[in-house]
């Protein structure tokens, strides 16, 4: 059995010492937004490690600015989402830390774990001193606080930018309508797997594509009145989300989809990307727990395979009690952390660095690109050279950003497809679904979530495929219960307590 308490601390102690040998070079930052009153007279190097969905940012114009902007080296380390969390454990074992790490996993007990072994900088003088990043609004700051204590910078978001999406071509060769609700999308799911809805005259697509771990199905959860994270029941306390009775009911519809043919075979092992792949590449009709943001990539994509396909975004589905919607998010996606033992000057370029990122400059940059390279301006408007700014990958070149409830409206994207994006994303504005502890960590989850997080995911695939009958829900939320889920519930209600 692995000692997980003396590897967290092995590997802790890794973190510090990486974190004092990497910064014993650090200087101030220059002149400009941000942290200020410090000397950039000594280039520094400056490395930011963050997942990436697109092309790679390559070292050509803009990079050059940026480095020129704050005299440092400047080094995004972009790694490919797919196998980010496992660089980031490697990079955290291995002690040899970037200046900045963007933790996306949130809540997550581990990093309260780092934090409480003194892994990290605690952030909170920085941010006051960093005019951009003070822009966030106080919420989501509210939402990334560790003990009251601001640890990172969240890299913001829309609080809801979920989309269901739809190949409107297939409903329509089928006579289809657009479903309204979960009966609907149950019915349209079978079509699309035994109807040829391509009309290829092959039996080659099927209904909903989802991945391991039953991922991508947000919006069908929410539609069975599970709860987000948390449901606040009718006694007025709150049941974590994975042992309500919804969850059963969706589990359940889940199974029987899976068994009839409606489901992804595959979906078990498959990562993100390969789920995306399969609506890509014109496999898959319905994807439940999509993003707005990659609309655009999805229709340009499969317009590669089918020139013809019309994939639209729709209202999230109907459950048996009216409930519909999508769980509202932290307002952000990640958060950037400095190791402890940073230099004090360099933790201020650094900081330097990110709050320039959380400005219109940057953000006008990450866009658009430079001026007279990635675009020009025609009567007042930037008119970008969409090959040269994707090429180049300038958007991934500047992986921070200000708080824009449309950043996901993607400016390459043809016209009506930034419409469709903005149209969806005012749509879904009003349809979030709190979590009422979205916050909190419970100082037993800590230890715990891990195990328990594996118990669920392994229990729920084998009662979907089949591999278990529906009544092990009831085992194991038993079992979930007595290896830790009684003692969170227990401190995330009294702590419920406490807010009201």
């Amino acid at each position: 059995m692995v000692n997980r308490k003396g590897a967290a601390v092995s590997m802790t102690a890794l973190l510090l010492a990486a974190a004092a040998a990497g910064c014993s070079g650090g200087d101030a930052p220059g002149a400009g937004t941000g942290s200020g009153g410090a000397d950039s007279s000594k280039r520094i190097k400056v490395s930011m490690m963050y997942p990436l969905y697109a092309e790679p940012p390559q070292k050509t114009e803009a990079w050059k600015l940026i480095e020129d902007k704050f005299n440092i080296e400047y080094e995004p380390i972009a790694v490919p989402n797919n196998s980010y969390n496992d660089k980031l454990k490697v990079t955290l074992a291995s002690g040899d830390m970037p200046d900045l790490i963007l933790w996306t996993n949130y809540p997550d007990p581990e990093l309260v774990k780092y934090v409480n072994q003194g892994a990290f900088l605690p952030l909170d003088d920085l941010i006051k001193a960093s005019p951009n990043i003070m822009k966030t609004p106080q919420d989501i700051f509210d939402n990334v606080k560790i003990e009251g204590k601001l640890y990172s910078v969240p890299r913001t978001r829309a609080l809801n930018r979920s989309a269901v999406m739809i190949r409107k071509d297939w409903l329509d060769n089928l006579g289809l309508p657009v479903p309204k609700t979960v009966d609907d999308l149950y019915k349209t799911a079978l079509a699309f797997t035994n109807n040829d809805p391509d009309k290829n005259g092959k039996n080659d697509t099927f209904g909903i594509a989802m991945g391991e771990n039953l991922s991508h199905l947000d919006a069908l959860f929410m539609a069975f009145d599970t709860g987000s994270g948390w449901r606040k029941m009718e006694d007025g306390s709150l049941m974590n989300d994975v042992i309500t009775p919804g969850r059963k009911q969706a589990l359940e519809w889940l199974r029987r989809l899976y068994a009839d043919g409606g489901l992804d075979k595959d979906f078990a092992v498959l990562k993100n990307t390969q789920v995306w792949e399969k609506l890509e590449g014109g496999k898959a009709g319905i994807l439940i727990g999509g993003q707005t943001s990659d609309y655009a990539r999805y229709v340009e994509n499969l317009g590669k395979i089918d020139p013809k396909a019309n994939l639209i975004m729709i209202a999230p589905p109907t459950g048996p009690s009216g409930k519909s919607g999508y769980g509202e998010t932290s307002g952000f996606f990640g958060q950037w952390l400095i190791p402890a033992k940073t230099d004090k000057e360099k933790a201020k370029r650094l900081m330097q660095v990110l709050d320039w990122q959380a400005g219109d400059e940057a953000y006008k940059m990450k866009r658009y690109g430079v001026e007279g390279v990635h675009h020009t301006m025609e009567n007042g408007k930037p008119k970008l050279n969409a090959d040269k700014y994707k090429a180049d990958g300038v958007d991934n070149l500047i992986p921070h950003n200000p708080y824009d409830p449309y950043s996901y409206v993607v400016l390459t994207a043809p016209e009506a497809v930034q419409k469709a994006q903005k149209d969806n994303l005012d749509f879904v504005a009003k349809l979030g679904i709190k979590n009422p502890a979205l916050s909190f960590v419970a100082p037993t989850s800590v230890e715990k979530q891990s195990d328990l997080n594996k118990l669920k995911d392994e229990t729920f695939v084998k009662i979907v495929m089949g591999k278990a009958p529906l009544e092990d829900f009831d085992k194991f939320t038993k079992e979930w219960l007595d290896k830790g889920g009684a003692q969170i519930t227990k401190e995330t209600n009294e702590w419920f307590k406490k807010q009201k």
